[in-house]
């Protein structure tokens, strides 16, 4: 499995016969998306206007299957009882994957912790603004216990919306961070005691 990171919370997942895309951009964000062709476009919160790039989108809660990789939609709520938005549980190659989306909340009901258990790895926005902050993310991992653990939605050059820099999350958890361009990985390659903390280097321009 590659997955590679594009700034905010999107993300590329490809195996050897599929691509799935998070959460994509607008060129109003100050960051830029390249070209690409993906079999199936993940939104965790609903868009303005779906990629027209893209075969396939995912909007609603449900479960999908596309060429052997498998996605759980699940919608988490606000504190006020209000629609959030979606988070995604992803199975491929043996590697069961969470991605939180723009999470504002850091407690999950027990029905939802069921299903996010056993978790191998975990994006989840670390810079504040309108998800979670640093403080928070530490928690979460600290609840989830995943094996490895990708930062997302952190400032970056150029960006236009102010978020935290991901040195406060380093800060705030203190492990050993890996940065990388790319993160290519089978399930031998997971960690099997403590987690691991990967960078992947923002591929967007």
């Amino acid at each position: 499995m590659n997955i590679s990171y594009y700034g905010l919370t999107c993300f590329r997942i490809q195996n050897n016969g599929a691509s799935v895309l998070i959460d994509p951009y607008e060129d109003t964000v100050g960051l830029k998306l390249p070209r690409m062709q993906n079999d199936l476009t993940l939104y965790t919160k609903t868009p303005d206007k779906a990629k027209s790039d893209q075969s396939f989108a995912i909007t609603v809660p449900g479960e999908y299957e596309v060429k052997d990789i498998f996605i759980y939609a699940m919608p988490v709520a606000a504190s006020g009882g209000n629609a959030e938005g979606l988070i995604y549980l992803i199975e491929t190659e043996g590697i069961y994957l969470v991605h939180l989306g723009a999470l504002k909340k850091t407690k999950f009901n027990e029905q939802q912790l069921e299903r996010l258990k056993n978790l191998d790895m975990l994006m989840l926005p670390v810079g504040g603004g309108d998800c979670l902050s640093a403080d928070q993310a530490s928690e979460l991992i600290a609840q989830l216990e995943p094996r490895l653990v990708i930062p997302m939605n952190y400032q970056l050059p150029g960006l236009k919306q102010k978020l935290e820099p991901l040195d406060k999350f380093k800060k705030a958890i203190g492990g050993n961070f890996e940065t990388m361009d790319k993160l290519k990985i089978s399930r031998k390659d997971l960690p099997e005691e403590d987690a691991n903390y990967v960078i992947i280097e923002p591929s967007a321009s």
